[in-house]
């Protein structure tokens, strides 16, 4: 079997380090402290008070809600001609033996606009329009020049990952024709 997963805390770590987001973050916490000292009454200081501590656990409410589904890892695991790819929100099990895998570089095949998931630090996944307009579930977790690319029954799937030749090898393998 092989497998590459991350796990919910991994994606937890990726949301909160994610430069983007920990710039806004900060500008976000300064402009509260700002508020907090020229607020006057108790209360308003208790609301922003409260609003700084909950923030954190907004971002983190798509992954903790998934973990409370029974996610506990993100990625793939190939077992046999069966890939089980999770992608936040996808979860889905691709018969290889029915499918046409590649592995590829061209730009083509990379993400444009994604539709639905997640997106943060190293990490993304979910479901994406790539550059030549199709559909896709993708899985991302850092960069890699080269992708697997795989259709089947008009579905697309593309994996982006350090070292997703070897992934792309044994399917070959697996699937024992080469196409």
């Amino acid at each position: 079997m092989l497998e590459y997963k991350l796990t919910s805390a991994d994606i937890l770590l990726n949301t909160f380090t994610d430069p983007l987001l920990l710039a806004v973050n900060i500008i976000l916490y300064i402009i509260l402290a700002f508020c907090f000292v020229k607020a006057k009454s108790m209360r308003s200081r208790m609301i922003i008070l409260t609003f700084a501590l909950i923030l954190p656990f907004a971002y983190a409410t798509p992954t903790l809600t998934e973990t409370l589904k029974g996610w506990d890892w993100y990625g793939y695991e190939l077992e046999g001609s069966k890939l089980h790819i999770r992608a936040w929100a996808a979860d889905e099990i691709i018969d290889l033996s029915n499918s046409t895998v590649f592995l590829t570089s061209s730009d083509h095949w990379r993400l444009k606009v994604r539709t639905f998931g997640v997106s943060a630090g190293e990490v993304s996944m979910g479901r994406y329009i790539l550059n030549n307009g199709i559909n896709a579930v993708l899985f991302k977790h850092k960069n890699s020049e080269r992708f697997v690319v795989i259709s089947t029954s008009g579905k697309y799937y593309v994996i982006i990952h350090p070292g997703v030749e070897r992934l792309y090898e044994e399917i070959l393998r697996v699937k024992g024709n080469g196409s």
